[in-house]
């Protein structure tokens, strides 16, 4: 367990003060000497991040509860062709949503449950439907993919208060 370098510092504060060594210099010094941060010790946010298998043939990343987690998604963003939202009428985001994709003759491609707010879908250049429940209702958009280099946003919001 990593203890942050200022509780370090603020333990010994009496001491630096004896040293004659200011505050700000001890902590910035503390800071460069403290081992650096392990990639397991991401925050719980981002690790509510979901994506789909590494096999898959349609790729997907779900998740963005939290400051972390969103961060992690908009690194990721580029990678994707759709980007979707889901959201209620106030504009409060919305998480754990079913949603599938169908190809242009109906039969569905992939499909789950986004973990988050955030929904980016890799899809080959074509034309899809998306859906996602929301409130216990099935919402359905037709989209064209991978028509321009931006990616597609869109966005599904609750019909319910």
């Amino acid at each position: 367990m990593h203890i942050p370098a200022i509780a370090i510092l603020a333990r010994g504060h009496h001491k630096l003060a004896r040293q004659s060594v200011s505050l700000p210099i001890a902590i910035i010094l503390g800071a460069l000497l403290c081992p650096p941060l392990q990639a397991g010790e991401v925050g719980d946010n981002a690790k509510s991040n979901a994506t789909s298998i590494p096999q898959a043939d349609i790729p997907w990343m779900s998740g963005g509860i939290g400051e972390e987690a969103r961060d992690e998604m908009r690194k990721a963003a580029a990678s994707y062709n759709v980007h979707i939202v889901f959201s209620n009428r106030q504009g409060s985001y919305l998480a754990d949503i079913p949603f599938a994709v169908a190809g242009r003759d109906g039969r569905q491609i992939i499909s789950g449950v986004s973990e988050g707010p955030l929904l980016y879908i890799k899809l080959p250049p074509g034309g899809y439907r998306i859906s996602a429940q929301i409130d216990g209702a099935w919402q359905h958009r037709r989209i064209q993919a991978g028509t321009t280099r931006q990616p597609l946003r869109m966005a599904f919001v609750s019909r319910g208060e």
